[in-house]
């Protein structure tokens, strides 16, 4: 059994051009970290996460402080957001895409090459992204 952590604690920052904006990855297919050691990824992400043979899943913990952004950007992969705690904003479409607000209890789909972000006013956020996979 394995079991991973994925608490705030566990967070790392996001780089640029991502604002405010950290994650705890939970659960990778072996493929997306090959060649890295179990010490290299508990360094890069704050301890192992769970690995399946599954090659293009993914399920990240992400943290939104407030006035947090996520770059605008697609996925190759179609890819389930919850949100667990708090509120804000998703786009889906890019600049001129559908705007909605977000808040705990909600999911939202993120279709599959199709730019989307999020961001947050006044409150932070917190939720899952789950990398479906393609097959």
């Amino acid at each position: 059994m394995q079991i991973r952590r994925f608490s705030s604690e566990m967070k790392t920052l996001m780089p640029s051009p991502h604002v405010g904006m950290s994650a705890a990855p939970i659960l990778f297919g072996r493929e997306q970290v090959a060649g890295m050691s179990d010490e290299q990824m508990a360094a890069r992400f704050n301890g192992l996460p769970i690995l399946i043979d599954h090659s293009d899943a993914a399920v990240v913990a992400l943290y939104f402080e407030p006035h947090a952004r996520m770059f605008e950007h697609n996925n190759p992969r179609n890819t389930l957001f919850v949100v667990l705690r708090g509120q804000g904003f998703v786009r889906i479409g890019g600049p001129q895409g559908e705007t909605r607000p977000l808040h705990a209890g909600d999911a939202v789909l993120w279709p599959l090459d199709i730019d989307h972000m999020v961001w947050t006013e006044d409150d932070a956020l917190e939720g899952l992204a789950i990398e479906l996979p393609t097959r």
